[in-house]
């Protein structure tokens, strides 16, 4: 199997921590071309990445789509639990990460120079603030998301939370994250795992962090 990624992708960063977390012999590679490129939209009509190639030859793109497949053909070592409720939590948090932290962090991004700041930016930074304080109420004092181990909410969650502060700083609101101690400190604590750091790392000197 090979994914294509790229480390400046916010959105492809779930997916190489779930690959690294499971120790998957999978290529990561840059699309062909570039993700713009006639090249990639061949493989990928969608034309977005990430995007997992499987055995068969089958593209499959979407970030929560891939990491679900890699779950259940590779359930060793886990990433979702087993119980449905626990299941459930995991989903929810994987949602609230991904359209209401990764999403307006990555629109913010957009228009992160005044210049060319419209009105839709206060519209994602309200929807930034409502996914805070909504993964406030479910992040507890273990050091995931959702208990003792790492899971499918990690890898969403870690690299959003990695990029609020240079974002939020962009809109006088580089302190935003103090507003929520638990979440600051579920993202300390979160950073100790090797595949959450090794992304980390990866995406840091594209985004300019650290």
């Amino acid at each position: 199997m090979k994914l294509y990624s790229e480390f400046s992708s916010p959105f492809s960063a779930p997916v190489r921590i779930a690959v690294y977390a499971k120790g998957l012999k999978i290529d990561i590679e840059p699309p062909p071309g570039g993700v713009l490129s006639a090249r990639y939209h061949a493989i990928n009509s969608l034309g977005t990445i990430p995007c997992l190639i499987l055995e068969n030859g089958m593209p499959l793109p979407e970030s929560a789509a891939i990491m679900e497949y890699l779950e259940d053909k590779f359930p060793e070592p886990p990433l979702r639990p087993n119980e449905p409720e626990a299941t459930a939590l995991v989903r929810l948090l994987q949602r609230i990460g991904e359209l209401k932290i990764m999403t307006p962090l990555v629109e913010l991004n957009r228009q992160a120079d005044p210049a060319h700041r419209d009105a839709s930016a206060s519209v994602w930074l309200t929807r930034l603030i409502r996914g805070l304080s909504s993964l406030q109420v479910f992040v507890g004092n273990e050091p995931f998301a959702t208990g003792p181990e790492l899971t499918l909410a990690d890898c969403g969650l870690a690299p959003a939370l990695f990029m609020l502060p240079k974002i939020a700083s962009a809109y006088s609101k580089a302190e935003l994250l103090q507003a929520y101690p638990q979440i600051g400190r579920y993202v300390e604590s979160s950073r100790e795992h090797p595949a959450i750091r090794k992304v980390l790392e990866e995406m840091a000197p594209t985004w300019e962090l650290r």
